[in-house]
């Protein structure tokens, strides 16, 4: 039982992680597309045309942004799920080679995410947007 587990544990794949440019694209991709959805209440003050051409780039944007983050939180969590990682860290059991290589998979995918600068980027753009637009409909400014 014991060789037979261990044989089905190394059958497990432990994906490998997205390169540098792969992460910049997509953090690049995620910004525009906030970007733009933020500039359709400034944009559609001037232009409907150009408020609707926003809304478009931002929507197609963040479906392709957020596919890429769920494909990546789906690698995560099935990782920790093949290699039964948490009930192992529970139980305090032993880990093996890939175990190890599941959880540095995972730690190192963390780590090297830009969600936390794209959280607080997005919640900068909404606040000027917000701000800006209210400005524009109150008439402050031109």
């Amino acid at each position: 039982m014991m060789k037979n587990s261990a044989a089905m544990q190394n059958n497990i794949h432990v994906p490998q992680g997205f390169s540098s440019s792969t992460i910049k694209i997509y953090f690049w991709l995620g910004i525009m597309s906030a970007l733009a959805l933020r500039l359709i209440l400034i944009a559609d003050h001037y232009s409907v045309t150009l408020g609707k051409a926003m809304f478009y780039l931002g929507v197609v944007g963040y479906m392709i942004f957020f596919a890429h983050r769920y494909r990546v939180a789906i690698r995560r969590v099935t990782v920790l799920e093949d290699l039964k990682l948490l009930e192992k860290l529970e139980h305090g059991k032993q880990f093996s080679e890939k175990d190890i290589e599941g959880l540095y998979y995972i730690i190192w995918s963390l780590s090297v995410s830009k969600e936390r600068i794209n959280y607080l980027i997005i919640f900068t753009f909404s606040v000027l947007s917000i701000a800006i637009s209210l400005l524009l409909d109150l008439g402050i400014v031109g």
